[in-house]
């Protein structure tokens, strides 16, 4: 697959210098966007000794925030070339504020586009994951949510759908095609499973560390179409990263997505299959790690409520270790680019072995603003 990406990248690249002169109308302008999302969440949990809410607050406020910059130009031969990068300003946990940051050249009218830089790949970017209520809040994915328990295996609770996938914002090339008869395909490699990449890396097969996972390679497809009223998006993805060493375990990923959307409700969800244990010795067994969120929403003018549920599920040498969460949310658009909601979410972790301590149950109240700029 690398040399097929590496080869079409190519015929493009030659595509590219053929076509005319290729001189930009305008410089790049960069513009400024962004957005502002806060939360006040309440949570009762489980916090007898040994459990996760032992020692925790039962309340929390939380914010997350990010200053995008982007700007393009498009030459004389009808080619567009432009540029993105965010800044994370409330991340606190990153040593680099940085987030994603790449350039693209496209043409969808005839040929596509590619990204070139750190920026999640086409199995995420294609990936339909269901309607939700409150884009801060959405359960099933990793946004903000007040519990403190998880998995007793190690595994994240139900809150990300693949995380969205596993090889994230790493730098990468990536490929789309465009859009025929409602359908986009996309393909990305990355040779070294990390951001900001300036160097060749170095292949842990041969002095690097052993449980390093490199060489990640995905492929998206997106539909997008309607029958008779109701219109319809549905996805398919593939990711994949070799253990770069022969006695490790290797990683995959799939995924599939739907929403359907008629006359102001909105149902679907999105699934992942995962595998554990990647990068481990090749003799520790691997298990499935599915991940699947459902949501039936309904908008009506500035109002958009909706009920949310998310699953996962893990096998383990004893048995399955398994997470729910549902929730009821409602939103209200007070005016272009801002909004506030609120809901409850109840969560219930169960343990293959019966460990009292990961027979965790949580329920959460909360309140959330956001504003896009």
């Amino acid at each position: 697959m690398k040399k097929a990406l590496i080869g079409t990248s190519a015929l493009i690249a030659v595509g590219l210098l053929n076509v005319g002169a290729a001189q930009a109308a305008d410089k790049i302008q960069l513009k400024v966007g962004g957005f502002y999302n806060a939360g006040i969440g309440a949570v009762n949990e489980d916090d007898g000794a040994g459990e996760a809410g032992e020692f925790d607050r039962g309340h929390a406020v939380l914010v997350d925030s990010e200053v995008a910059f982007s700007g393009s130009t498009t030459l004389d031969n009808g080619i567009e070339v432009g540029v993105a990068a965010e800044l994370e300003i409330t991340d606190g946990a990153r040593t680099d504020p940085i987030d994603e940051h790449y350039i693209w050249i496209e043409n969808m009218d005839v040929w596509g586009r590619i990204e070139i830089g750190d920026r999640d790949g086409s199995e995420s970017k294609t990936m339909v994951i269901g309607p939700v209520v409150n884009g801060v809040t959405i359960t099933g994915l990793t946004t903000f949510q007040w519990r403190n328990s998880a998995l007793n295996n190690g595994a994240t609770g139900p809150v990300v759908l693949g995380g969205l996938t596993f090889i994230g914002d790493s730098t990468k090339v990536t490929y789309y095609t465009p859009r025929f008869s409602g359908l986009q395909l996309g393909v990305s490699y990355t040779p070294d499973l990390t951001e900001d990449n300036k160097a060749l890396a170095v292949d842990s097969s041969t002095g690097g560390t052993l449980t390093t996972l490199g060489e990640g390679k995905a492929v998206g497809a997106n539909w997008k179409g309607s029958f008779g009223d109701a219109s319809v998006s549905a996805s398919a993805g593939w990711s994949s990263a070799e253990a770069e060493d022969v006695n490790r375990n290797d990683r995959d990923q799939w995924t599939l997505g739907i929403n359907i959307a008629m006359n102001g409700w909105s149902f679907g969800g999105g699934y992942v299959n995962d595998e554990t244990n990647a990068g481990q010795a090749s003799t520790t067994q691997q298990f499935d790690n599915i991940h699947y969120r459902l949501g039936l929403v309904y908008a009506w003018g500035a109002y958009t409520a909706g009920l949310e549920y998310a699953n996962q599920s893990v096998d383990t040498a004893t048995g399955e270790d398994e997470a729910e969460v549902w929730s009821l949310q409602a939103k209200r658009n007070l005016g272009a680019g801002i909004s506030m909601g609120g809901g409850l979410r109840m969560w219930d972790w169960s343990d293959a072995d019966g460990v009292a301590a990961s027979e965790h149950d949580a329920t959460e109240f909360f309140f959330v603003t956001s504003v896009t700029f």
